[in-house]
């Protein structure tokens, strides 16, 4: 390793024997003929990527190119698999091409960060150094220019970070998982500290980069104390900022300029296809991954646990009426940034569905079923919903049934049993209206405003509707064709194959799927990614 980089505090003897001597004995088990893939799924495990990166490397052609771009990947946590395999991958398409590429690593200086959680406060240390050496090793066995936080930043340095207060909101949300600041939160006032601190060095990140006159920036979320100060600061000055970040579907990525990855951004492209009607051919193949996403089949994570019941066994399954009028709200992960700080008719989702439940008292002739996120099982939560509720609510409506994240509910049979869906910013909004269920929509996300969803402004207008409501005299035809072409939009074209790697899990990324260069421009849609980069272009698939 090279001198001028920080020694990793805490690096434990296995952790720098594995990372330094792993790879090694991949290369080995490579030249015997052993796949890449086979070897990462040993005790080789994500080191596997060092070998096969410095292998790959070899493969790249020297390319003179008179219009070199200077692009910067604000990698920052190196040991986050997924996202070091997405920068290598797209490093080597750039570099390739004749292109300057720099990346930026977390040599341990940042006081917060996701790997940094508030479970975890004993291995810190541990953690960040195996991080931080785990990226240095991988970047620079791949052939690539990396720079380190402390190279770049005066550490010590004043910075005003007024600005960037909802992101420290957002990052204690995060690190405790929790949706609201408490005061009985352990250490807050000493986290909250480590937070401010973190996006005052993230911002002064942001500030160096600016006297460098990038070209292009690169990096994932864009969001939190770690991404969200260099965001603001580079995409304000009109930097090109380029956020990437996991999609739905499996071997998918999806890709944004000048917006974070929270947000699902095709509204350039839905005013241009909007009102062009799908073909038989697109039908088809939305449909097809429609019927997917009841079990979940094709994507990610599944959050639909149950299988899929018939009206009536729902009905008997809750003790509904039938006779009566059923709203469904279906609420988010209360930390998850898809959900804070999207504000509009209430400050947050617990004053949302607390003052929604109390509202129903009273409304014997109307039933609600509210479904907590199972995402609260899958991905975790340290202030469970239901849990909320019943701390607020000392006894819940006799009209309300509210369904836990653990049980086995799928939410289309919700659907069905549905006269009316409520949400906050969960993609159940967009899928209750293909069943011909009309959606009020009560705070910011990305398919308000696109024409088949009732968006509120105020608490008035939100009571307002859920009294006088009137289902039948909704256009639901039009709902729905309006609500397939932005789906075939969101699901189809904008979640991009990115067939370049072999995950165990979600985010653990072993192996690369491609062993030089030219197997991976051969990828689909792998060129127009890079050429999409190299051009500020759209990243879709073709209509």
């Amino acid at each position: 390793m090279q001198g001028e980089y920080r020694k990793p505090v805490g690096l434990k003897f296995k952790d720098k024997i594995g990372t330094d001597f792993f790879p090694v004995i991949a290369t080995m088990l490579h030249k015997c003929g052993v796949s890449w893939n086979r070897i990462g799924k040993s005790f080789v495990r994500s080191r596997t990527l060092i070998a096969q990166g410095k292998s790959v490397s070899k493969t790249l052609l020297p390319v003179e190119n008179n219009e070199k771009l200077n692009i910067y990947f604000l990698t920052i946590l190196g040991g986050f698999s997924l996202n070091v395999a997405v920068d290598i991958v797209l490093g080597f398409g750039l570099k390739q091409l004749g292109h300057e590429v720099t990346m930026v690593l977390n040599d341990q200086v940042l006081p917060i960060t996701d790997e940094k959680r508030n479970t975890n406060k004993n291995r810190w240390d541990e953690i960040t150094s195996k991080s931080y050496y785990y990226g240095l090793k991988c970047f620079l066995a791949c052939g690539f220019k990396v720079i380190t936080i402390s190279q770049l930043v005066d550490l010590h340095k004043e910075r005003e970070i007024e600005e960037f207060k909802p992101l420290v909101e957002s990052t204690l949300l995060k690190h405790y998982r929790v949706g609201m600041i408490t005061d009985d939160l352990n250490d807050l006032p000493e986290r909250k500290k480590m937070v401010e601190d973190t996006v005052r060095i993230s911002a002064l990140l942001g500030d160096y980069l600016l006297t460098k006159k990038p070209d292009r920036i690169i990096m994932s979320h864009g969001l939190y104390a770690t991404w969200g100060p260099q965001f603001e600061i580079l995409k304000n000055a009109g930097i090109p900022v380029l956020v990437y970040g996991k999609t739905n579907k499996k071997k998918t990525e999806k890709f944004n300029w000048n917006q974070t990855a929270d947000w699902w951004d095709v509204s350039r492209e839905w005013e241009r296809v909007k009102d062009i009607p799908l073909n038989e051919k697109q039908k088809n193949e939305l449909d097809r991954y429609l019927k997917t996403r009841i079990t979940h089949s094709e994507d990610e994570l599944i959050y639909n646990f149950g299988k899929l019941e018939t009206r009536q066994e729902t009905i008997k399954r809750f003790g509904l009426d039938p006779d009566k009028k059923t709203f469904s709200l279906f609420t988010n992960v209360l930390w998850d940034a898809a959900s804070t700080q999207r504000k509009i008719a209430f400050d947050n989702p617990v004053e949302w569905v607390i003052e929604t439940i109390n509202w129903f008292r009273d409304k014997t002739d109307k039933q609600l079923i509210v479904k907590i996120h199972p995402a609260e099982v899958v991905i975790g939560t340290n202030q469970p919903f239901a849990k909320i509720i019943r701390d607020k609510i000392q006894e819940i409506p006799g009209n309300v049934h509210i369904i836990e994240p653990s049980e086995k509910v799928n939410s289309w049979s919700i659907y069905e049993v549905s006269d009316v869906g409520i949400v906050h910013t969960t993609t159940a909004g967009m899928e209750l209206v293909l069943v011909g269920v009309p959606c009020i929509v009560v705070s910011q996300t990305h398919y308000r405003g696109k024409g088949f969803t009732l968006d509120i402004k105020s608490r008035e207008e939100y009571f307002d509707l859920m009294e006088n409501i009137d289902p039948g005299k909704i256009n639901k035809d039009l709902q729905k064709t309006l609500a397939k072409r932005y789906l075939y939009l969101l699901f189809i074209r904008y979640q991009i194959p990115f067939d370049v790697f072999e995950e165990t899990s979600w985010t653990d990324v072993r192996s690369f799927t491609f062993n030089n260069i030219e197997e991976l421009f051969q990828k689909p849609y792998f060129n127009h990614i890079i050429q999409s980069i190299i051009n500020k272009g759209e990243f879709l698939t073709e209509a």
